[in-house]
């Protein structure tokens, strides 16, 4: 009988992937929207299946209001996330004016799209490698504090690319306003450090490889 149950559960559970699967990709995306009025905010997800999903958060109270909050815990491709990403900003512009937003603040950037899509944290320490602002030697910025210094990196390298395409559709432009939490490594002690060597960067170097990030919201030239 325990073993006729977990049967059950476990196809029960493989039967909601499967549905939750298929709205995502043969009926397209459904952004669900959940407002917390306790909490002064509204969530915009699209739930891949029962453990993952990918959401914004906005805020209705007068400290956080004009902020959005990038989660996702997914294990799906990054370009496969940035299009469901797209799909929740039109939702969201739904219900939010242009004009209202000025902020978006997406976590860690190593994992702002999940722990399998480290992109934009590559871009940033490869980058940094780089830099006339960074002494990979020394691993410490050249002259301003490190906040700063790869702040203006991030931005200069545009690391967000696909993140700035998706507000560029509604008229909209984002750029790097602030990190801290700044985090300096060789690349044998970076997640994705093999990665870093294989693109030349040396062994010795010691460069920012992820932070938290936020994002100032504006009109598009």
């Amino acid at each position: 009988m325990k073993y006729f149950r977990s049967f059950i559960v476990f196809t029960a559970i493989v039967i909601i992937e499967y549905f939750l699967s298929t709205n995502v990709y043969s009926q397209g995306p459904q952004v669900v929207v959940k407002t917390h009025p306790q909490y002064k905010e509204t969530c915009y997800s699209i739930v891949i299946n029962v453990q993952e999903k990918i959401s914004l958060t906005t805020y209705q109270s007068d400290v956080n209001r004009g902020v959005i909050r990038l989660r996702s815990n997914s294990t799906l491709p990054f370009n496969t996330q940035i299009d469901l990403l797209s799909t929740i900003v039109k939702r969201v512009l739904q219900d939010l004016k242009k004009e209202e937003m000025h902020t978006l603040f997406i976590g860690r950037l190593i994992n702002a799209f999940g722990n399998n899509n480290t992109e934009m944290s590559e871009r940033l320490a490869l980058s940094a490698y780089t830099s006339t602002l960074w002494d990979s030697v020394k691993g410490s910025a050249v002259a301003a504090h490190e906040n700063m210094a790869v702040k203006a990196i991030a931005d200069e390298a545009h690391i967000f690319t696909e993140l700035n395409a998706i507000f560029n559709k509604h008229g909209l432009d984002i750029k790097v306003a602030s990190v801290e939490k700044v985090l300096i490594a060789q690349p044998d002690k970076i997640p994705f450090g093999d990665k870093l060597k294989h693109k030349g960067m040396k062994a010795t170097a010691k460069v920012p490889y992820d932070c938290l990030t936020w994002f100032s919201i504006a009109k598009g030239r």
